[in-house]
């Protein structure tokens, strides 16, 4: 027996998206279902009448429709519209047609089956009639159409097309007689089974002649009429679709593009053009003189935990053959269809309003709008709804360091859930993705614990960083059918300002400028709770930078939380750079603060001396007089009038802004004296300072020293001291110790630098 390979339609599936949007307050829920056509639903017989779950139509009649479950053994079912009883036929595949017949076959494919039962679900209680394909001669099973069985067989190198009417004498067992479709050894034809009428007419997919050109040929069954239809030497066609007044099918023309061409039936070889936003795999069928459509969605491994890729899918819907500016969206979803009786069409999909399952879409003898009726329930819903949610408005630092915990609670468990969390000023983002897990009928409650770290892969460890967040939840009905759940919100990570947390993760950096002139940014990281420092890695800043000849980290003197810097000139003008929190642009253009400042040797900043919770500024002339420069938050004039603290500080090379190093509120200062002794001054907290104490001596190593806040996260401030490498020095919190032992840091990667702050 010749066996040939036929095209049969995948599982089609279409939807839209509902989304729900979370305002960062963790409001109320905005629920956005996509528009569909109204639904007359009959609700006692569609709930008295059950369409099993996770299945598809594949054949309907008068009397009832059947069904096919999904998986590696599938169940076939026949149900009866009238009191909702089913029966299950054996056999392993079935196949309706538009009446109350069922074939089923003795093998996994109809095409390939030799012994053929046909049910005649209408009488139940009568034996199905046995047809032996083999011993009729060599025959292969090819689709039934209404009460007619189509057959074919291989002859002189083509596939010709049979028929027989499955009539009373057939169904008595007696012997069918099949009737040549298409004569001639001139014509190749296939796929009856995908175009046909419940009348016994259908669309057989050709290749004609010598020269085997692309053509469809329609054929009615019941009176042996055929017409041709030539496809373009440049086009390719796929399955078409057939009612009593139309015949059509998808086709890709080049050029023109893809489109569904569409004829009258009744002798006029007039073609309609309909270009189609579909793809050209997906099907096309006819409701009286309305297309309808839907788009295939392949949804194997979508959404999955190992994060398949979603397509974007478009509802069923019907457009006017004869106005074709008139469309309307029949359901919102659909993932298999049939012709039914009477120029029905029968689809399994949903909508918002009614839910999952089969929907009778009947022509209207006035040419209107067609009709559509829930037939049959699943009791599914086929919106996936977010019923609640458990996710954070503001974090803080420390929270977000313990980590957090999100939750959702979903309507369906039957659903695959991915979630992604995007740092909104980086971009930066991480996704889960969760299998679907429960029935439809069940709720379920997705949970996820964020361990408070970065959302940058390459420096995957750090504490993640300030500024808002966005999640987006997307679930998305595990059998393919329903529009996705896409419900989004946001929240904030807040830490207090830190003077040399330039990208906001709640740890120290360094600025360093090359001898180049360019400026570099190097984070850092504890090496243990309360212990030494690691460096990073450094990133590029950019360059010019040689113009200046003093560079410091004044903290957040703008008023922002980000820190800031300031650089002078050696032309003696101070210019202001303002943070950003941005790790890979952490500076922003500067802005000119005023002149004047060639007249300090030393420029300190980042500690809050005059008790304000404002930064300020310390600088020490030439004549040895320290001047204070307050803090005042503002961009445009971050420092009010200097005013002077005292003379007598020629004595030292280096002053340092340590902030709050001996336990009280205000900022207090480091300085060197010329001999190498490094002494203390406590602020208090009135832009004065305590009488000086000794810290210790041998400081005269170093080239600078430079007050990094808590870069260990003990909560203490600690003192990075550098000479082309840099030794960590951690706080105490005593201001009578204020240090402990220097540990070697390299914090910079022992790269080359002449300021470091």
């Amino acid at each position: 027996m010749h066996v040939k390979h036929v095209h049969t339609r995948g599982r089609r599936l279409a939807a839209v998206a509902v989304t729900v949007v979370l305002a960062a307050t963790g409001g109320t829920l905005t629920t956005l279902p996509a528009a569909a056509a109204p639904v007359a639903a009959q609700d006692q017989q569609a709930s008295a009448v059950t369409f099993p779950r996770d299945a598809d139509v594949v054949g309907a009649g008068p009397g009832g429709f059947l069904s096919k479950t999904r998986g590696e053994t599938p169940e076939f079912r026949w149900t009866r519209y009238a009191d909702g009883t089913s029966t299950v036929l054996p056999g392993a595949d079935a196949a309706g047609g538009g009446s109350d017949l069922v074939v089923t076959g003795d093998r996994k494919l109809m095409s390939v089956s030799s012994l053929l039962k046909v049910h005649d679900m209408a009488k139940p209680d009568a034996a199905p009639v046995v047809i032996d394909l083999d011993a009729l001669g060599d025959y292969t099973y090819a689709g039934l159409a209404g009460r007619t069985l189509l057959v074919e067989r291989y002859e002189n190198d083509h596939t010709v097309q049979y028929a027989t009417t499955l009539d009373a004498a057939v169904l008595a067992g007696g012997t069918p007689e099949f009737r040549k479709v298409e004569g001639g050894v001139q014509v190749d034809c296939e796929n009856g089974a995908g175009a046909w009428t419940d009348t016994g007419a259908a669309l057989y997919d050709c290749r004609v002649g010598d020269e085997r050109f692309p053509a469809k040929i329609f054929a009615d069954l019941a009176t042996g009429e055929t017409r041709w239809y030539p496809v373009g030497p440049d086009a390719w066609a796929w399955d078409g679709a057939v009612s009593a007044t139309h015949v059509a099918w998808r086709e890709a023309r080049v050029p023109g593009g893809h489109g569904i061409a569409v004829h009258p039936r009744g002798g006029s070889t007039r073609q309609l053009w309909f270009p189609s936003e579909y793809d050209v795999s997906d099907p096309v069928y006819l409701v009286g003189g309305w297309l309808a459509s839907g788009q295939e969605a392949h949804i194997d491994g979508a959404g999955s935990a190992e994060g398949g890729e979603a397509t974007t899918r478009l509802p069923f819907t019907l457009q006017s053959i004869g106005n074709p500016a008139e469309t309307f969206v029949a359901l919102t979803a659909f993932s298999s269809a049939v012709v039914g009786p009477d120029g029905t069409l029968l689809v399994r999909g949903g909508t918002p309003e009614h839910g999952e399952g089969l929907y009778r879409i009947a022509p209207r003898a006035d040419g209107g709008r067609p009709t559509v009726e829930l037939v049959a329930s699943t009791g599914q819903s086929t919106v996936v709804a977010l019923t609640g949610h458990a996710t954070p408005n503001e974090i803080t630092g420390e929270q977000v360091a313990r980590g957090v915990d999100f939750g959702w609670d979903l309507s369906r468990g039957d659903a695959r859930v991915t979630m992604t969390l995007t740092h909104v000023p980086s971009g930066k983002s991480v996704s889960q993705a969760w299998p679907a897990e429960g029935a439809a009928g069940e709720p379920r409650r997705v949970t996820w614990r964020w361990d408070g770290k970065d959302l940058e892969a390459k420096d995957w460890g750090a504490p993640a960083r300030g500024g808002v967040y966005e999640w987006k939840l997307t679930a998305r009905p595990d059998d393919g059918i329903g529009p996705d759940l896409v419900a989004t919100g946001r929240f904030s990570v807040t830490r207090p300002a830190a003077a040399h947390d330039y990208d906001d993760d709640g740890t120290a950096d360094l600025l360093t400028r090359d001898p180049q002139g360019v400026l570099w940014r190097y984070g850092t990281r504890p090496a243990a709770a309360g212990g030494s420092l690691t460096g990073t890695g450094g990133s590029r800043v950019g360059g010019g930078w040689q113009t200046y000849d003093r560079l410091v980290s004044v903290g957040n003197a703008a008023g922002s939380s980000a820190p800031d810097s300031v650089a002078r000139d050696r032309s003696g003008m101070l210019w202001l750079y303002q943070g950003t929190g941005n790790r890979n642009a952490p500076l922003a253009p500067r802005t000119q603060i005023g002149g004047g400042w060639q007249t300090y040797d030393r420029i300190t900043g980042g500690g809050d001396v005059t008790g304000d919770r404002r930064p300020d500024v310390l600088a020490l002339d030439k004549t040895g007089v320290l001047w204070l420069h307050p803090g005042t938050g503002n961009a445009k004039a971050p420092f009010s009038a200097r005013k002077r603290i005292g003379g007598g500080w020629q004595v030292y090379n280096e002053i340092t802004a340590a902030g709050n190093l001996g336990g009280a509120a205000a900022g207090d200062l480091l300085a060197r004296d010329r001999s190498g002794v490094l002494w203390l001054y406590l602020g208090k907290g009135d832009g004065t300072f305590a009488a000086r104490k000794q810290v210790g001596g041998g400081w005269g190593a170093f080239k600078g020293l430079t007050a990094v806040g808590d870069a260990n996260g003990d909560g203490r401030a600690d003192l990075v001291a550098w000479n082309g490498d840099e030794t960590f020095y951690a706080g105490t919190g005593d201001w009578s110790a204020p240090f402990r032992r220097g540990a070697r840091a390299g914090l910079t990667q022992d790269s080359a630098y002449d300021s470091l702050f």
